[in-house]
């Protein structure tokens, strides 16, 4: 049953809940529905984003006594989209923003009286909670200042234990398979699980964590797994690692909007369009026609093993109306071929019977080599659009596509040997 604030739509007989920004899951007729979903959130959904997979921007507003400025303006630019969210602080000085989009804002405080402040460069992660004291001078001594800093890098509001993982971390870093789940382990005392292949915080089980993708819960149910469990090589991943703008590591006191997890909760959030067109492509190619032959091949004279490994795809971004509605869409392609060798086990008598020679003949007319697939397309498309200062509406769906080759009469014959009785 949808919770107050959530949307229930069926989709493929699948249920889907959309809390703020919402996050579809299809495997089928992924490209017709994700479009149509696209311009129904736009016209029909009215939503505000998870606090989880934002950030918040707080503090004072002090003059150069340390007393506490009120109904000071203050004006947050978000300097890659113009997006700009505005507030005022109260009796005592005090603010908050508690809903941010990660990026990087230049912040302005104005105030009759005191000189106009403007304070650059502010990088807003995910989940942080930026604390700022903002102090101002009086408008005889300076007409404005403007202050260009790093951002803080002790959170001293809270008690959790993470660590972020940045766009040029996913960007830059190397990653066997570009699973971004991987540079997880990046994050001290994460493992690989050998049970399952997941991801092993202080040595739990990989089926304990949770993983949140832009707000929206992203699980299994019922295997505990990520939604295309990872783990257990059915689906490479189900995001492409060119889609993902940073995530967070939380492995231990998280706060209350996260949980639902014994192990670790890793929070994804997705990129965006900007004011500025971008984009990028990619492919990474593996065949057999580039690798030397196997020495097992050669001693059973045997040609090379069938081999090809390709990932490919591109995302683009950029705006529809500047400052105003953005649109970002992301795809990642997988063709994946891997030998699977079948033989008979032992070697023919010299001399067989009729019998022996008849159960051979019938055994090698059905044992045979067969290559396993698993080729996979992901797609990814949003659309984010500031209807005015307190109102915004974000769009997001998301297909997963993967299919593969695993025929069961090869395995079965794996199994049989040939033996012969003396008589």
């Amino acid at each position: 049953m949808p919770k107050k604030g959530e949307i229930s739509m069926r989709v493929n007989d699948r249920q889907m809940l959309f809390p703020g920004r919402f996050l579809v899951s299809l495997t089928k007729g992924a490209v017709r529905s994700g479009f149509a979903l696209l311009l129904a959130g736009l016209l029909t959904a009215s939503m505000a984003w998870s606090q989880g997979n934002q950030g918040t921007l707080e503090g004072t507003v002090v003059d150069q006594s340390g007393a506490g400025v009120p109904d000071a303006k203050l004006t947050v630019t978000n300097n890659a989209t113009g997006i700009k969210f505005r507030t005022s602080s109260d009796s005592s000085g005090l603010f908050t923003i508690p809903v941010l989009p990660v990026g990087t804002y230049t912040v302005e405080v104005e105030h009759a009286g005191f000189g106009k402040l403007t304070q650059k460069n502010l990088t807003l992660t995910v989940g942080a909670q930026l604390s700022l004291s903002l102090t101002l001078t009086l408008a005889g001594q300076v007409a404005a200042v403007t202050v260009t800093g790093e951002t803080p890098i002790l959170e001293a509001t809270r008690s959790q234990v993470s660590s972020t993982v940045n766009d040029t971390a996913i960007e830059n870093l190397p990653t066997n398979g570009r699973n971004f789940i991987n540079f997880v382990l990046l994050t001290p005392g994460v493992t690989l699980d050998v049970r399952g292949g997941d991801i092993s915080f202080a040595g739990q089980r990989g089926t304990l964590n949770s993983l949140i993708v832009d707000g929206s819960d992203n699980n299994n149910t019922f295997f505990g797994q990520s939604v295309g469990r990872t783990g257990s090589g059915r689906a490479p991943y189900q995001f492409s690692e060119d889609a993902v703008q940073e995530f967070q590591v939380n492995s231990n006191a998280y706060s209350a909007e996260l949980g639902h997890a014994g192990g670790a909760v890793i929070n994804v959030v997705t990129k965006s369009g900007t004011n500025d067109f971008h984009g990028a492509g990619f492919e990474f190619y593996r065949d057999q026609s580039l690798n030397a032959n196997d020495p097992i091949n050669i001693i059973n004279k045997r040609p090379k093993s069938p081999y090809h490994f390709n990932q490919f795809g591109g995302d683009i971004g950029g705006p529809i109306r500047r400052d105003k509605m953005f649109f970002f869409f992301d795809y990642d392609g997988q063709r994946n071929t891997l030998p699977n060798l079948v033989f008979l086990g032992v070697a023919p008598p010299a001399n067989p019977s009729a019998n022996q020679q008849a159960a051979l003949t019938y055994l090698e007319a059905r044992v045979g080599s067969w290559t396993r697939t698993q080729n996979q397309n992901v797609y990814l498309g949003k659309v984010d659009w500031r209807v005015k200062d307190n109102a915004d509406r974000h769009s997001q769906t998301h297909s997963q596509r993967n299919a593969g080759r695993s025929p069961l009469s090869a395995s079965l014959a794996l199994d049989i040997r040939v033996t012969t009785n003396p008589a």
